[in-house]
């Protein structure tokens, strides 16, 4: 019961702090690893979330709301970053927010090699052997503001699932995931967040006609057998190799880190 007050305490001490305005009248409390989830039905509806995290020497909280078919998600130790989730066409469409303009724009899209989008950085994850392509859209590599830590791995990390459809199935989604015992550590814990990450079978940038431009793509088919995978650059393929799933992560990782890419 203490630390449920404390987390209380934190909760409203950070959303005070940050102008905005809290009730958790209504709520219901599920303690988890790390904190509490609070959340709050409306006309039968989930309504609220309310996760708060604690920590010796650490506190915050994360409050997810609707409003226009839109949910946000908004940070109490740092009121301008906001991450914006919506759906349009079935497809979800996630935002990363500072000061009201958007950092980062993550799309949903069909992956489709002979119809891809035009001028446009596209990036290609696989999990549970489920290939979703998104387009990417960032101006991150000229802000030069502080950006939250762990508002920037929430926007990251948390990974809905891509069949979700509509905002009603967004949403029960993060209430459901966030009453996991171990939710924030999926989000927030280093190697043991990772081992729940999709993993990236292509990063690539396109031209004006939709054809890859430059980046590296595995043309990923079983998880157990070796696939082959393709870099470009000027518009041409410059290496074609194979590798299994397992051993692209660590190839992906090394282009990455030798092109000095920023997708």
């Amino acid at each position: 019961m203490k630390k449920s007050l404390t987390l209380l305490g934190i909760i409203f001490a950070c959303f005070f702090a940050s102008g905005q305005d809290l009730n958790t009248a209504g709520f219901t409390e599920t303690m988890i690893e790390g904190g509490a989830t609070y959340t709050k039905m409306k006309n039968g509806k989930l309504d609220s979330i309310i996760v708060g995290m604690y920590a010796v020497n650490y506190g915050n909280a994360l409050l997810f709301s609707r409003r226009d078919e839109v949910i946000f998600i908004k940070n109490g130790n740092d009121e301008n970053a906001v991450i914006k989730i919506e759906v349009k066409n079935k497809k979800q469409i996630k935002t990363f927010l500072q000061n009201n303009k958007p950092l980062i724009t993550v799309e949903m899209i069909d992956f489709d090699l002979q119809n891809l989008p035009e001028n446009a950085t596209v990036s290609i994850s696989s999990q549970n052997d489920l290939i979703t392509a998104y387009h990417v859209t960032s101006t991150l590599a000229s802000y030069s503001g502080r950006l939250d830590d762990k508002s920037m791995k929430l926007f990251y990390r948390l990974e809905i699932p891509a069949n979700l459809d509509t905002p009603d199935l967004i949403f029960n989604y993060l209430g459901d995931f966030f009453i996991q015992e171990d939710a924030l550590l999926k989000i927030f814990y280093g190697n043991y967040a990772e081992k729940f990450m999709p993993q990236v079978v292509g990063s690539f940038k396109t031209d004006e006609y939709g054809k890859i431009k430059e980046g590296i793509i595995l043309d990923f088919k079983k998880k157990s057998s070796k696939n082959i995978y393709k870099i470009y650059e000027g518009g041409k393929m410059i290496k074609s190799a194979s590798a299994t799933l397992k051993a692209f992560e660590q190839i992906f990782v090394d282009y990455r880190t030798q092109s000095g890419e920023i997708y």
